[in-house]
C-alpha cells in the first residue's frame, strides 16, 4: 500500500510541475551586452541591428550600450569590470588593466591611417604661446596613446596639461572664443577648414602614426565557450558592416546618421582618419601568437609598468578566423 501512495504522490507532483511549466512560459535568454564608447569605429555596432542581426537570424538578443561624449573612456572599462557588460570595446592601451581579469581579445575594430592633428587657436603660433589654456580633445583621453603621441609631438604631456572634451563640430567656436588653446582632431577636412577660416597653425600631426590600432573587443574568457556561436555571428555582422562602409560609404553614413541623429557629413569627417577592419583584417592582426602584429603593438605601448604575459594568454584569434570563413 505504501508503494502505491508513493507512486501516486510522484505522479501528482509531476503533473503539478507540468502545469506550472505550462502556465509560466520559460524565461527568455538574457541579452548579450556590449559596452562601447563614442569613438567612430565603435559606432559600427549601431549598424549591426538594421543590417545583419534581424530577429530571425539572432541567436540571443544583442544589447549595445553606448558611452556619451561627456563620459570618460574609463567608464567603458569600469562597466566591463563591474560585470555590467559581457564584452567591451576598449582602447588597446587599456588592455593591461584587464589582464588579471582573464579576458580575451577577439576583434580589433579600427586603426588610424593618419590625417589628424593638433590645431592651434588664432594667435597661437607655437606650443610656447599656449600658456595655461586647456587643450580641447575630440577623441580618446589622457591615457589614449594616440592622443598622448600627438600631444607629445607638440612638446606637451597628456598627463599634466588640462584637457577639455569637445564634440568635433564645437572645435571652431571653442578656438575662436579662446576657451582652449588648441584642439586635437582626427579629421583632415575639419583641420583644413579651421586653418582656412581661423588661420590656425598645425602644432603637430599624426601622419607618421598610420597603422596604430585603436579599439579592441574584449570578452571574459568564461563567456566564450557558451557564447561562441553568437560571438562569431556578431563578428561576421560587424565585418560585413565594415565592408558596407568601405564599398558603399554613403549608405553607411546614411544609416549612422539615422541611428545617431548626427549629420552624415560629421560622420564622414569622423571616419577620414580611421580605417575600419573586417574579419580578414582581424585574422591577420590577431594571428601569429607572440610574434603577431597585434601582440607586437601591445608590447610596444609606452608606459607599461610590468611585463605582459605571453600573447596567447590574452588573444583568441580563433573567433576572428571562424568569422572570416565564407
Amino acid at each position: 500500500m505504501i508503494w502505491l501512495k508513493i507512486t501516486m504522490a510522484a505522479l501528482m507532483s509531476g503533473a503539478l510541475f507540468a502545469a506550472v511549466d505550462f502556465v509560466l512560459p520559460p524565461r527568455p535568454p538574457q541579452p548579450f551586452t556590449i559596452q562601447i564608447s563614442d569613438w567612430p569605429g565603435d559606432q559600427l555596432f549601431a549598424l549591426i541591428e538594421p543590417l545583419e542581426l534581424a530577429p530571425p537570424a539572432r541567436l540571443v538578443r544583442l544589447e549595445i550600450r553606448r558611452g556619451g561624449r561627456e563620459a570618460p573612456a574609463r567608464d567603458v572599462v569600469e562597466a566591463f569590470r563591474a560585470g555590467l557588460a559581457d564584452a567591451a570595446l576598449i582602447g588597446l592601451e587599456r588592455l593591461p588593466e584587464l589582464l588579471s581579469d582573464e579576458v580575451r581579445v577577439i576583434y580589433t575594430c579600427d586603426e588610424v591611417v593618419g590625417g589628424g592633428g593638433l590645431v592651434a587657436a588664432p594667435g597661437v603660433m607655437r606650443t610656447a604661446d599656449l600658456g595655461n589654456r586647456p587643450i580641447g580633445i575630440t577623441f580618446g583621453g589622457a591615457s589614449d596613446p594616440l592622443l598622448a603621441a600627438l600631444l607629445g609631438r607638440a612638446g606637451l604631456d597628456a598627463g599634466s596639461v588640462s584637457l577639455v572634451t569637445l564634440a568635433p563640430e564645437a572645435a571652431e567656436a571653442a578656438l575662436r572664443a579662446g576657451r582652449v588653446g588648441a584642439v586635437a582632431l582626427l579629421s583632415p577636412s575639419r583641420i583644413k577648414g579651421l586653418q582656412d577660416t581661423l588661420g590656425s597653425v598645425l602644432l603637430a600631426s599624426t601622419q607618421d602614426l598610420a597603422g596604430r590600432s585603436t579599439h579592441v573587443l574584449v570578452v571574459k574568457e568564461g563567456r566564450i565557450p557558451d557564447q561562441r556561436d553568437h560571438l562569431v555571428a556578431v563578428l561576421r555582422a560587424l565585418s560585413r558592416s565594415a565592408r558596407t562602409c568601405r564599398v558603399t560609404p554613403e549608405r553607411c553614413l546614411e544609416l549612422l546618421a539615422s541611428a545617431s541623429g548626427r549629420a552624415a557629413s560629421d560622420w564622414r569627417r569622423d571616419f577620414e582618419a580611421v580605417r575600419l577592419l573586417d574579419a580578414a583584417d582581424n585574422h591577420a592582426l590577431l594571428g601569429g601568437g607572440n610574434d603577431g602584429p597585434l601582440a607586437r603593438r601591445l608590447a610596444a605601448l609606452p608606459g607599461l609598468t610590468r611585463p605582459l604575459p605571453p600573447a596567447m594568454e590574452w588573444l583568441d584569434p580563433s573567433l576572428a578566423e571562424e568569422a572570416a570563413r565564407p
